[in-house]
C-alpha cells in the first residue's frame, strides 16, 4: 500500500496557521490605526440603546442641562456644579466624528444595565465619555446612573501611543515573547503533526499548543503581573479596548509542551502505512 495522504492533518495545519498568523495580522492592523472598532452600527445592537448611550454627552456638550438632570437616576444639590465642571473641560465647537469603542449589557433580578464608552474626535482633543444606564424593566426608558468624561489633547495622547522602543525592558521582553512563543509553538505543531510514527500524536499536539503560566505587560502603566495557574492557546495574547486612552495588554505563557517535544519526543519512527 502507498503512503496515505494525511488530509485531515493538512486541514488542521492550515487552521492553526490561520489562527496564529491571522491573529498577529489583525493586531498589527489595529495597532497601526488602520482600523478602529466602532460598535455603533453592529448588527444586532439596538439603535435606540446606542442613541441612549450617546444622549448624556450630547446634552452636556450642547448646554441642555435640564434634559440631562431629568435623565439621571438621582440628582442632588451638587449635580449642576458637576455639569458645569464637565462643560468647562470640553473643547470648543462640534466633534468631527465619534465612535462607540466598547459596550456591555447586563440583565438580572436588579434590572437592566447598559454601559458604553464613546470617543469624540475634535481637531485638537479627544473626549472619552463613559455612560452607565439603568432601567428596572425592558419597557421603561433608560436612566443615567453614571456619567464620566475625560479630555486629552493630541499632544497628551501622542505620549500614550504604543511605541515598542520607548517601553521599559520588562515590557519589551513580554512583547517579544508574545510574538516568538506562538511562532515557535506553531512550527513545533507542524512538525509533530506530520512526523512519521509519532505516538501518541494527539496528546503531543494538545500539549504543544498550550502555554502554561502567564505574564502580563500593560503598556499604559508599564506594569507586569504573573498568573501561575493559567493556560493560553499558542502561548500568547494581546488585548486593546480600541480606545485612544487605553494601552495594550500583552501576555505570554511558557511553551513547556513544545519544549518537551524537542527534548523527549521519539525520532526516526517508521512512516505510517
Amino acid at each position: 500500500m502507498g503512503v496515505r495522504m494525511p488530509w485531515g492533518r493538512s486541514v488542521l495545519a492550515i487552521l492553526a496557521t490561520l489562527f496564529v498568523i491571522g491573529g498577529m495580522v489583525s493586531l498589527a492592523v489595529m495597532g497601526a490605526g488602520i482600523w478602529r472598532p466602532d460598535f455603533s452600527t453592529v448588527p444586532g445592537v439596538n439603535p435606540q440603546d446606542v442613541a441612549a448611550l450617546a444622549a448624556p454627552y450630547e446634552d452636556v456638550s450642547q448646554g441642555r442641562d435640564a434634559e440631562l438632570i431629568e435623565s439621571l437616576v438621582e440628582s442632588n444639590a451638587g449635580t449642576q456644579a458637576e455639569i458645569n465642571r464637565i462643560q468647562a473641560l470640553l473643547p470648543p465647537g462640534a466633534p468631527t466624528s465619534s465612535r462607540l469603542t466598547t459596550f456591555r449589557v447586563a440583565s438580572g433580578t436588579d434590572g437592566n444595565h447598559l454601559w458604553g464608552v464613546r470617543e469624540y474626535e475634535y481637531p485638537g482633543h479627544v473626549v472619552r465619555a463613559e455612560t452607565t444606564l439603568y432601567r428596572a424593566t425592558a419597557s421603561e426608558p433608560w436612566k443615567v446612573s453614571g456619567f464620566h468624561v475625560n479630555v486629552l489633547s493630541r499632544e497628551e495622547l501622542a505620549g500614550r501611543t504604543f511605541n515598542f522602543m520607548a517601553e521599559p525592558p520588562g515590557v519589551q521582553a513580554v512583547i517579544v515573547a508574545a510574538v516568538v512563543f506562538p511562532l515557535f509553538m506553531l512550527m513545533t505543531f507542524w512538525i509533530a503533526l506530520f512526523r512519521p510514527g509519532l505516538k501518541p500524536r494527539w496528546l503531543w499536539l494538545v500539549g504543544i499548543v498550550l502555554g502554561v503560566g502567564t505574564i502580563y505587560a500593560d503598556t499604559a502603566s508599564d506594569a507586569l503581573s504573573f498568573l501561575p495557574v493559567s493556560v493560553q492557546l499558542f502561548g500568547a495574547g494581546a488585548t486593546w479596548s480600541g480606545s485612544a486612552f487605553d494601552g495594550w495588554v500583552f501576555s505570554a505563557s511558557t511553551p513547556f509542551g513544545a519544549a518537551a517535544f524537542w527534548l523527549f519526543a521519539p525520532r526516526g519512527a517508521k512512516a505510517e502505512q
